[in-house]
């Protein structure tokens, strides 16, 4: 065999170890990052989820319980869903992720529909009570703008649910949209970012975005452009959504919407 054929041969063999290496870390990492998410999330709702209480232990307005408890169960279905997903994808059964990937919908719906729901019915309650130094008024914007976010990058998602390489970091980008209610219900977390606004309740899941996405690099030796777009468009929100709370024509619409 000539020594150019037996190069050709080589390379080619090379290259599809080496797109399996890849594929594999990959699928890894998503693994990894769905295990986390679900960690963090049983560390922050620890209260609701083993007493059915808040987190600071005391008891959810009977008003609110129904609500809340299809909006914290959804949540929490969420996150479960994602790593059980991810999972499959790493030991590589595509045909049951296909099947259960619909359940995603019900999910995500579940979301959208009662956490503007919660939202609203909590600052109604709580109208005079502070948020990381956001007025009622202001933290709801913020609370609407991270469900705004998460069902964004579902949609975006599900509609490359065929195209992996935009489907994976949409669904892992919505996970982190809600995840700083979460991480701001851990007291190590609040000792490290604090408690005063964007960096209090922001803080957490766009420094977790960062290390994901530093991690990834890390692991497949490339930067992937959609999860990069995917995390810029998260953080610029976040930031842009903090200046829109504090405007006085955002804090005129929210009175009128929670009626203070």
């Amino acid at each position: 065999m000539a020594p150019q054929v037996i190069d050709e041969v080589v390379s080619s063999g090379v290259a599809r170890v080496s797109r399996k290496t890849g594929a594999k870390r990959d699928r890894l990492f998503y693994t990894g990052a769905g295990a986390f998410f679900l960690v963090l999330t049983l560390i922050g709702f620890q209260h609701y989820i083993f007493e059915g209480k808040r987190f600071d232990g005391t008891s959810i307005e009977p008003s609110m319980v129904a609500t809340v408890v299809a909006h914290s169960s959804a949540i929490f279905a969420w996150y479960v869903l994602f790593f059980v997903q991810s999972l499959l994808i790493y030991a590589q059964n595509r045909r049951l992720h296909m099947k259960l990937g619909w359940s995603v919908l019900v999910i995500a719906a579940t979301i959208a529909v009662t956490g503007p729901m919660v939202a609203t019915g909590s600052m109604r309650i709580s109208w005079d009570v502070v948020f990381f130094d956001w007025s009622a008024r202001q933290f709801l914007l913020i609370m609407y703008s991270e469900i705004a976010l998460f069902v964004v990058f579902v949609a975006i998602g599900v509609l490359n649910r065929k195209r992996p390489r935009i489907h994976r970091p949409m669904m892992l980008m919505a996970s982190l949209s809600l995840l700083s209610g979460a991480a701001s219900r851990i007291t190590l977390v609040n000792s490290v970012f604090g408690l005063h606004r964007w960096m209090g309740l922001f803080g957490p899941p766009v420094v977790v975005g960062a290390l994901l996405l530093l991690v990834r690099v890390a692991m497949t030796r490339k930067v992937d452009r959609e999860f990069v777009v995917g995390y810029a468009a998260f953080v610029v929100a976040t930031f842009v959504v903090s200046g829109l709370a504090l405007t006085s024509v955002w804090g005129n619409l929210a009175g009128k919407i929670i009626g203070h």
